[in-house]
């Protein structure tokens, strides 16, 4: 088990890293979400014992981990980072670099843990090619395979969805699933994008300038975020002022002013309902995702299946009450 406790690292007076406290367990996804700035890379070499923290500590099953301060060589030995641009050795195969982190054990496991993890991460076709020869994807998985290789207790990832299309993100996110409990290892993730997140972590948090401003699990951050940034990063929301809810038959709060978050896949077309304009008509794949003006300022987003509405056309809409999730200041 990996905890950090209150991490705190500060560039030329600017907090990167804001009183960070998490767990990590054996077997189980975390995944940080957050902006570009907000402090993800520099927690990762934090949480690896790549960068030393100005205040606050790591403990890995009962040991401190120290920063490169306190050792001759930086890290951990049984703590992984991998980064967003791979750093896979360039003049030699796929099947050479995941043997070169097993270089110290018997050659007997060696090819053994190889063909293991050639065949866990899906390379056995490119494992003698080097790593130009083979797509972005391809990288992903062989750095990840490398990091694995002497099985680690944790496991460490920056962006690593941020450079593959969707087929190979799809694979990476299922090999990554796999492989944590496959190898009962501690992983945890950073990106940007949520999609990631909320479909393969356990547990998710919110990072905003350096801070863990949220941490739960998928459901209960997307459901019921604790601010707007929050609600914002972890996928389509409707974030409007309190004093619009009687423009849909509700009565008028005391605070006006207070924000409401409503998901668009509560919303719903309803003859019933608030009438409303449509501004803007999305093709998603599986469903229409539509921009509603409802009032002067006020315009919502929706999720339909239907195919015969079009911009400028006048509809209805409303949703449950029950769906409004209020959002702290």
């Amino acid at each position: 088990m990996l905890t950090a406790t209150k991490l705190t690292k500060t560039y030329a007076e600017v907090a990167a890293v804001r009183q960070v406290s998490l767990t990590l367990e054996p077997g189980r996804i975390m995944a940080l979400v957050g902006a570009s700035g907000s402090g993800k890379s520099t927690l990762l070499n934090l949480l690896a014992g790549l960068s030393d923290a100005d205040a606050g500590e790591v403990w890995l099953n009962g040991q401190r981990v120290v920063g490169p301060s306190e050792k001759l060589v930086a890290g951990h030995d049984d703590i992984r980072l991998v980064h967003q641009e791979y750093q896979l050795m360039p003049n030699v195969s796929v099947r050479e670099n995941i043997a070169y982190a097993l270089r110290f054990f018997e050659k007997a496991y060696r090819d053994f843990r190889v063909d293991q993890l050639l065949k866990l991460c899906r390379l056995i076709e490119v494992q003698d090619r080097i790593p130009r020869q083979v797509s972005g994807g391809e990288k992903q998985r062989t750095a990840i395979a490398r990091a694995i290789a002497d099985k680690p207790a944790v496991l460490l990832l920056d962006e690593p969805f941020s450079h593959l299309d969707l087929p190979n993100r799809l694979i990476v996110r299922e090999l990554l699933f796999d492989l944590v409990r496959h190898e009962q290892t501690s992983c945890l993730f950073v990106t940007h994008d949520a999609s990631d997140a909320l479909s393969l972590a356990d547990t998710l948090g919110i990072l905003r300038d350096g801070k863990l401003v949220q941490l739960g699990t998928p459901k209960v951050v997307y459901h019921q975020p604790a601010t707007a940034y929050a609600a914002r990063m972890t996928g389509l929301a409707n974030i409007f002022k309190a004093k619009y809810l009687p423009a849909f038959g509700l009565p008028e709060p005391r605070q006006t002013e207070e924000l409401i978050c409503l998901r668009p896949e509560e919303v719903r077309l309803d003859e019933l309902g608030t009438p409303g304009t449509i501004r803007a008509v999305f093709f998603k794949g599986s469903h229409y995702e539509l921009d509603v003006q409802v009032a002067r300022y006020l315009s919502l987003r929706l999720l339909t299946s239907r195919d015969d509405l079009q911009v400028n056309q006048q509809i209805r809409i409303s949703f449950d009450p029950k769906a409004i999730w209020w959002l702290k200041s």
